[in-house]
């Protein structure tokens, strides 16, 4: 063999038993800073403590938002049940004041149309005497200024869904009626409505104010 191939070998062969020495002082190095047993089961028996002591206290705190947030949805409904409370008490005491001022303005209109009625149907002198002249000019002035006014008083009471209530020809509705006088129609049956001496008013699905009608009352009936 060579001399330059066994120097090659040599120093190989050297390169190598360092290397294992260097290994085995890094072996020995972490063998002598790795944990015994009984430190690494210390160290592990108070992480488990500390992850219970950890878990009870996400669990109190988890427990103290559920009662917070119990209490407030409990007291989110009170305030709401009392806001519906004050909302239908306002609502009620409106709907009162709407219906004694719809009242007085239906009365206002009874007493318009009832002065209509008259204005149409005014004879100065006598049955065969018709109103002439100035007379005539005013009293086709005061009823149409009634009519105005009628009509301006109809708008109002469409505003507030009032409309009159349907009578003549119906049979009598106790519950919307008033039977204030009786007449005998033998050509209708008992109890239709024949004629109003009161208009009755309905204001959306309820009654406003009853009607007072007459009634037909068949006195032989066979």
């Amino acid at each position: 063999m060579e001399e330059s191939v066994k120097a090659e070998l040599l120093t190989r062969f050297g390169e190598y038993l360092d290397g294992l020495d260097e290994a085995e002082a890094d072996t020995v190095e972490a063998r002598d800073e790795a944990p015994d047993l009984h430190t690494l089961f210390t160290e592990l028996a108070g992480l488990r403590n500390e992850i219970r002591l950890e878990s009870r206290q996400v669990k109190q705190a988890l427990e103290h938002s559920r009662e917070l947030i119990d209490a407030l949805q409990e007291q989110n409904a009170r305030t709401n049940r009392e806001l519906g409370d004050l909302r239908r008490a306002e609502d009620s005491l409106r709907a009162d004041a709407e219906r004694e001022l719809l009242l007085e303005v239906l009365e206002l209109r009874d007493r318009l149309a009832a002065s209509l009625t008259s204005v149409d149907g005014f004879v100065p002198g006598g049955l065969l005497e018709r109103p002439r002249g100035r007379t005539r000019k005013l009293l086709e002035s005061m009823g149409q200024g009634l009519e105005i006014s009628l009509r301006r008083i109809d708008g109002l009471l469409g505003r507030y869904r009032v409309r009159p209530l349907q009578a003549v020809g119906q049979r009598l509705d106790p519950k919307r009626m008033q039977a204030a006088a009786v007449e005998e129609d033998p050509s209708l049956d008992e109890g239709v409505v024949l004629h109003e001496i009161r208009k009755g008013y309905v204001r959306g699905e309820n009654l406003l104010r009853l009607a007072e009608v007459v009634v037909n009352k068949r006195e032989n009936q066979s």
